[in-house]
């Protein structure tokens, strides 16, 4: 595939890794790809999006709790259901209300009472939820006006940026700008060459005068 690469640059160097079990399909190539971590409190868990030059994969982890990972869950979408991609943050408010509530608890326990280890649990819990509070996606907008949101954790908010720019560039060609450019016949041999090349093979023999000429008057009738 050559997807104009000179316009939808890899992030690497390096073909990014597909998600396990992602089978390519012929003339299907990586362009891009990323894997992000899940949230800002779940960082040891990762989602992986890979562009090609015929859609986009993404994987993934499922989790209980939020916190314990339960598979993977994989999609892809050909490039040309994919309206736009974009980077998003919003902010839950109700667990700013929360975490500053827990926060603020545990100031007032660690200041009105001996539970000092309560209080101070209750501070560390009242940040964690702020810490969640603002949350990065990338968005993948589908032409039929939906959207599927990939969680990211807000410090990799840079990359999730980059990554939907390349992306929303690659669908802005669509597909056919994506294909391989089809190669081109070779071009009819300069008459000129030709005859030099007829006139060394007389030469060396391997042509008898009668078949130098009538090739040679071939040659000079497309002159």
């Amino acid at each position: 595939m050559r997807a104009d690469e000179s316009n939808a640059q890899p992030v690497s160097a390096v073909a990014p890794e597909l998600p396990a079990g992602v089978t390519l399909a012929p003339g299907e190539r990586p362009l891009v790809g990323e894997r992000f971590m899940l949230g800002t409190i779940v960082f040891y868990l990762h989602a992986q999006l890979v562009l090609t030059n015929r859609r986009l994969y993404a994987a993934r982890p499922n989790t209980l709790l939020g916190l314990i990972p339960a598979g993977t869950s994989r999609s892809n979408f050909p490039i040309e259901s994919i309206a736009g991609v974009s980077a998003s943050t919003r902010f839950n408010l109700l667990a700013v209300v929360a975490g500053g509530l827990a926060a603020l608890l545990g100031i007032w326990t660690v200041a009105n009472s001996a539970n000092t280890g309560g209080g101070v649990a209750w501070i560390i819990i009242g940040l964690l939820v702020l810490l969640a509070a603002p949350r990065q996606a990338i968005e993948v907008m589908n032409s039929g006006g939906g959207t599927v949101r990939f969680p990211v954790s807000v410090f990799e908010r840079g990359k999730a940026v980059d990554f939907a720019n390349v992306v929303s560039e690659a669908v802005a060609r669509g597909p056919k700008a994506s294909e391989p450019e089809r190669s081109q016949g070779p071009s009819e041999a300069d008459p000129s060459d030709a005859l030099r090349r007829l006139t060394r093979l007389r030469d060396e023999g391997l042509l008898t005068d009668e078949e130098f000429a009538a090739k040679r008057a071939e040659l000079l009738a497309r002159l």
